[in-house]
């Protein structure tokens, strides 16, 4: 995939405000004097530079993730310096870290002002994880290949400005026909040698031919060219339409990409890859997607438990290589079955068509089956009253799910970007 600059890193600028509002002559009648204690005094421009160190040091002892980059702390030490402000806050700052000398109630709803999360510097995790998402998604762009709409996850959302404006993240539409022109630049000793490196991960291979993992091959290597050429860390396909002009399916393909950091969402499924993003960029693991089964009977769903029944499931998520199979038993296509690494804790997400809402269900990965029509079924059992899935159930027939419980940072995203959380 080439070198490229990380998604989501969170940029924090630390302000330290060092002005001393009481009169050290004669303090206040409700200075600290008044009761015995030491006031506290005006420091010198040293003093309040140490200080600022001090809290970006202790900042940055505590916090425990990988993509946090602290600014050079900036102090005010005078009234007019907070008018030098606006010069030191860049346009990819996502949060002011702050400290003062006192209360300061006036300067600090001044910097309340630059509409910036403000946070201190017992900050959590948790609150560091959602300022990731927010700047992940700013960062981050999906490719919606073949016809709106898709008749297999209709509710859209279609407005991929409002997409945008919303949470920040670009797309661009791909006709079919443009993704085949694609598809067919690779030459035949291109795509065998990308096979034989794939092949790897592969345990067996059952019903797909050389021409059949040569066609699943292809794909692989146009969505990634694809993805390249716009910069696009997503991509989802209206997969009916793209079968109607030939036998090809990007599941296999979407494994792959998955584990190399693009997140990929099956029939054209906009809330599912949104989902996906947002857990991705919580988690910065792989995520998969498909339907949804919470009623006995349900995409094999039994009792008491949900299902993901689909034909994606990464390599980087399983415990075992791949077994090939053809795609939903009928003699064409390429899918590949695995089995789920067994007793995880795992998080389920989908997106309201409206972007205004999030469902969120923790529970733990029970096992995996072939299920032929789709390839992969995974169950699981969710913490809480299965029962009120209904009522909490937003987005399409489809739901994201990754390893690790994260109800508590999906919360906070949820507060960050303004999105109503639903759960158990």
């Amino acid at each position: 995939m080439g070198t490229k600059l990380r998604r989501g890193i969170v940029k924090i600028k630390p302000v330290y405000i060092g002005i001393y509002h009481y009169s050290y002559v004669y303090g206040s009648v409700c200075s600290p004097d008044v009761i015995g204690t030491p006031s506290v005094s005006p420091r010198s421009p040293e003093q309040l530079e140490k200080a600022a160190l001090e809290i970006v040091e202790r900042f940055e002892e505590k916090i425990s993730v990988d993509f946090v980059e602290t600014e050079k702390p900036f102090v005010i030490k005078d009234h007019e310096d907070l008018r030098k402000l606006p010069e030191e806050i860049r346009y990819d700052i996502d949060a002011l870290l702050v400290g003062t000398i006192g209360e300061n109630p006036l300067e600090v709803h001044t910097l309340s002002q630059y509409g910036l999360p403000m946070i201190r510097e017992d900050v959590t995790d948790g609150c560091l994880r959602a300022l990731r998402v927010k700047k992940f998604l700013r960062q981050s762009k999906f490719l919606y290949i073949g016809e709106i709409p898709s008749f297999s996850a209709p509710n859209g959302p279609w407005d991929f400005s409002a997409i945008e404006r919303r949470l920040g993240i670009r797309v661009r539409h791909i006709e079919t026909d443009e993704f085949y022109r694609c598809f067919d630049r690779f030459s035949d000793d291109e795509v065998m040698k990308e096979l034989e490196n794939w092949k790897k991960d592969f345990e067996k291979i059952i019903e797909p031919d050389k021409k059949e993992l040569m066609k699943a091959t292809r794909v692989y290597l146009a969505l990634r060219h694809l993805c390249d050429r716009e910069d696009a860390n997503g991509v989802t396909i209206n997969c009916g339409r793209f079968t109607e002009e030939r036998p090809v399916v990007p599941c296999l393909a979407f494994d792959r990409l998955i584990d190399g950091g693009i997140m990929c969402g099956c029939e054209g499924d906009i809330t599912a890859i949104l989902s996906s993003l947002i857990l991705h960029a919580v988690s910065d693991q792989s995520v998969l997607m498909g339907n949804f089964g919470y009623k006995p009977g349900a995409f094999e769903a039994k009792e008491g438990e949900v299902t993901i029944e689909h034909d994606v499931i990464p390599l980087s998520m399983a415990s075992t290589k791949y077994i090939i199979r053809d795609y939903h038993g009928r003699k064409f296509g390429v899918t590949g079955y695995a089995d789920i690494k067994a007793n995880q804790p795992m998080t389920l997400l989908n997106m309201d068509k409206s972007l205004e809402g999030i469902t969120i269900i923790e529970g733990t990965v029970e096992k995996s089956e072939d299920g032929v029509h789709c390839r992969v079924i995974i169950h699981m059992n969710v913490d809480g009253d299965i029962r009120r899935i209904p009522e909490i159930a937003v987005g399409s027939q489809h739901i994201s799910m990754t390893f690790g419980h994260w109800f508590s940072t999906l919360k906070e995203v949820g507060n960050l970007l303004g999105l109503k959380v639903l759960h158990l």
